[in-house]
């Protein structure tokens, strides 16, 4: 699976692509919100994350193995005390273009996307939850909205380019800037550009692939 290089966004110092052998590594829900903790939360053991998402030391300790195995986490022997054993994220992000054709590839691929769904599902839902404890200012800062339009395939791809060419100067100037003492909180920005249902079997009769 190509990504191209210049993509906005994508830097192959500190993000990994998603291949056929690393996508069955990271295709598990509870993996999937690990490797986001650690990349979101920093280095943390198995037993903490264990308590930050309800399950046994066991279970987290068994799939970090995994993931460090697929090469997506590591040790941060520095960190621990002890027997304390540390983990860190490796990479920044995560990759991944849908496999074409049929076969085990795209159904993985699918379940993968699914499971990244259902996080950022998951990620409203829980902000929503706190929403009334958080300050005026900030709730009105966040945003949850949504627009349907008629697009060429040409266009939604450079929509997806100019959104996420958008996200990564904020991100760039966040990581540029100095400590100055003002208020800020990390952010998530989930965007999700897609065909509204309905509409296949038309477009496949318009190019003559029906069946």
């Amino acid at each position: 699976m190509d990504i191209d290089p210049h993509k906005p966004g994508y830097d192959s110092s500190k993000d990994v692509v998603l291949d056929a052998r690393t996508l069955r590594g990271v295709a598990h829900p509870l993996r999937l919100r690990l490797l986001g903790s650690l990349r979101h939360e920093g280095p943390q053991t198995a037993t903490q994350l264990a308590a930050r998402f309800g399950e046994s030391s066991a279970a987290t300790s068994y799939h970090l193995r995994m993931l460090a195995a697929h090469g997506f986490v590591a040790d941060a022997p520095e960190l621990g005390k002890g027997r304390e054993r540390f983990w860190r994220a490796v990479h920044r992000s995560t990759w991944f273009d849908v496999p074409a054709g049929d076969g085990p590839e795209r159904e993985l691929g699918e379940a993968y996307l699914r499971t990244v769904a259902r996080t950022y599902a998951e990620n409203v839902e829980q902000s929503i939850s706190e929403l009334a404890a958080w300050p005026a200012d900030w709730v009105q800062a966040a945003s949850m909205s949504d627009q349907t339009m008629n697009l060429t395939a040409a266009e939604a791809q450079q929509l997806s380019d100019d959104l996420m060419a958008l996200l990564v100067r904020y991100r760039e100037r966040a990581a540029h800037r100095g400590d100055d003492g003002t208020e800020r909180v990390a952010i998530t920005t989930q965007f999700q550009i897609f065909p509204r249902r309905g509409q296949l079997d038309a477009l496949l009769a318009a190019r003559g692939e029906g069946s």
